[in-house]
């Protein structure tokens, strides 16, 4: 499988960008393959006014306000390690904030920026938007037959930067948890067809795996006790199935699944698929928290 860039960073910002709030916390320098530091870092919460939660200009007012800092401690920390007080961030966002699609053909005569007008025509003729204002971001498949994209929109990424502007916080990537979410789970089942599901918040997102290359993609909604309810997630699963299988051979009954996020009885979905594995949040916390949760793929 093709595995996204990570863009690692040895020190800054990392940020989870939710729905309803926004975590902040240092970064830790790590490389693939390390062990996390004894001691996690400490994490600040600001959350979005009520009537902003779900808005872009809840996400740029507490993006200003988590980049807020005691000057005094930040200037006495730049003259000590003689290094410019520009600060980097790297952000993650609820896939709330974009949408993704695996798009399917022959990629491999294609130049990055016509691969780009590709995904640009995928969105907007399924969302009806402007292709200008959308952004996109695209990982080819080894290979050259299909493609992961992903989209945010134009206004949110600006806004985004400028907050960061203002605050002379250099963001130096931004990103939609997904694909970060795939980097750490590509390698949870040897299976030829495997749907790999991600439950978190309030939305179920399924991606379709045969013969190591991407197949699909589709998203449910997740409501308050779905996630509780093993015959509601098992209902989605197959719903999810069904839409990521379009198109490809693949069968329900000699397709893996994998299941990540939640901890849920695999009892109705082994009835449906060739096999089930359910992973669970690591962190209880960062499970119960989304922000929280969408810092940890920052760090």
């Amino acid at each position: 499988m093709s595995r996204w860039s990570n863009d690692w960073l040895g020190e800054g910002i990392g940020i989870g960008v939710g729905t309803r709030e926004v975590a902040v916390g240092p970064r830790v320098a790590r490389w693939p393959g390390s062990r996390r530091a004894a001691s996690e870092p400490e994490v600040r919460l600001v959350s979005m006014q009520n009537e902003q939660c779900y808005t872009e200009h809840g996400v740029f007012d507490a993006l200003r306000a988590a980049f807020e800092t005691e000057p005094d401690k930040e200037e006495a920390a730049s003259a000590k390690s003689g290094r410019s007080q520009t600060r980097s961030a790297h952000i993650v966002l609820d896939d709330f904030w974009g949408n993704h699609a695996v798009l399917r053909g022959d990629f491999r005569a294609l130049r990055a920026r016509e691969i780009d007008e590709v995904a640009h025509a995928h969105f907007a003729d399924t969302y009806g938007v402007d292709a200008q204002a959308i952004s996109v971001r695209v990982c080819v498949q080894r290979g050259g037959r299909a493609a992961f994209a992903s989209a945010l929109p134009r206004t949110l990424v600006d806004g985004v930067r400028d907050a960061g502007a203002s605050a002379g916080v250099e963001v130096r990537a931004l990103k939609l948890c997904l694909p970060e979410m795939l980097n750490r789970a590509l390698d949870t089942s040897q299976q030829p067809d495997t749907m790999l599901i991600f439950a978190a918040d309030e939305l179920l997102q399924a991606v379709l795996i045969q013969a190591g290359r991407w197949a699909g993609y589709d998203a449910q909604r997740l409501f308050p006790d779905d996630a509780r309810d093993p015959g509601r997630i098992a209902a989605l699963a197959e719903q999810a199935f069904e839409h990521c299988a379009e198109r490809t051979n693949a069968t329900r009954e000699a397709c893996a699944l994998a299941l990540h996020g939640i901890d849920v009885d695999p009892a109705p979905l082994e009835a449906r698929f060739a096999s089930v594995s359910v992973y669970a949040s690591s962190s209880r916390e960062a499970a119960d928290n989304t922000a929280r949760r969408l810092l940890e793929y920052a760090q």
